[in-house]
């Protein structure tokens, strides 16, 4: 195999690109007056989303002023288990009973990734991410050399959801799942993919593949195993956010006291229905003002106050019922 996984120096400035997260702080609730009197002044304060996944022109429930992502990112941080980077020194994919040891390779000169000499060692691109960080950390092996299969040989067979296991210095693992396998030219592959930046935890193996060029003594193609850290569920933030209060309608106008809890984004409003159960009318995010109109002055409403993670409140109900 070809000792060098071919990429451009252009495309190799992407690679350094990486690792990004945020600074998160926490700050207090405003009066509710205070928040209403200010409401009209925020109204073109840019909006932003805790869900990157979001896409253009999709609208979200409950948009986050920009001033308060880092309050609220705060929040959704502390649902997250820890995960603590590590520098790899083996790889174990069980599915393919490969047992590899790990070492740190860089960049060359004419912009060419480094990978190993011995074609049973593995190498993990040092400039790049350390498995477990946001960002995609890549693996990089030998498929063959003139005496036969090397560490990757295999890497073809993976299926989506099989196990790779990254051993640290200290003995500590990381377990990554595959999502995808590709096959790409090797002067085709997407850089920004592989090597660039992602809200991920993500680990891409890499090898040759194709039919073997005995001329040029090159494959013609590149392997990429797409893979994801396996992580702990989110941890509940533990309370339950506090029911509306003064909920009262004036004319069709519905209006009710905005909940204290630092929590909470926003408020959902229902209606009663004939069968006793209670319909979804409209939302309303926790910077506008605590107020709906309805159409129906004789109907039976209810307002609920909604967290960050998107635990709902009991109904307050009008009238009481």
């Amino acid at each position: 195999m070809v000792r060098k996984i071919m990429l451009s120096v252009m495309s190799a400035a992407a690679l350094f690109l990486v690792g990004y997260g945020v600074l998160l702080a926490s700050e207090k609730n405003e009066p509710q007056e205070q928040q209403e009197t200010a409401s009209a002044q925020e109204s073109d304060e840019t909006l932003g989303s805790l869900d990157e996944a979001v896409a253009d022109g999709e609208e979200e429930e409950f948009p986050i002023l920009e001033r308060d992502l880092e309050k609220y990112e705060e929040l959704m941080a502390a649902r997250e288990p820890e995960v603590t980077p590590l520098t790899p020194v083996s790889l174990t994919i069980p599915s393919l009973e490969i047992e590899a040891p790990v070492i740190q390779v860089g960049m060359l000169e004419n912009g060419e990734m480094e990978v190993p000499e011995d074609v049973n060692e593995v190498g993990w691109f040092e400039p790049g991410v350390m498995p477990g960080a946001r960002g995609n950390s890549v693996l990089a092996g030998h498929v063959d050399s003139y005496r036969g299969p090397a560490v990757f040989f295999k890497l073809k067979d993976l299926k989506q959801g099989d196990e790779i296991i990254v051993t640290g210095e200290n003995g500590e693992t990381l377990t990554f799942a595959v999502t995808d396998i590709q096959t790409y030219p090797s002067d085709g592959a997407p850089i920004e993919r592989i090597f660039g930046p992602s809200g991920e935890r993500n680990l891409n193996l890499i090898t040759c593949t194709g039919p073997f060029n005995r001329d040029s003594g090159q494959y013609p193609d590149r392997l990429v195993v797409y893979t994801q850290l396996v992580e702990e569920e989110p941890v509940e933030i533990d309370y339950e956010p506090s029911v509306p209060e003064n909920v009262e309608l004036t004319g069709n106008l519905l209006k009710w006291y905005a909940v204290r809890d630092k929590e909470v984004v926003g408020y959902r409003i229902y209606q009663k229905q004939e069968d006793g159960t209670f319909d979804y009318i409209d939302s309303v995010s926790y910077f506008e003002r605590k107020s709906l109109v309805i159409e129906d002055e004789q109907g039976v409403y209810a307002v609920s106050s909604v967290a960050i993670d998107g635990k709902e409140s009991a109904k307050a109900i009008l009238p009481p019922q």
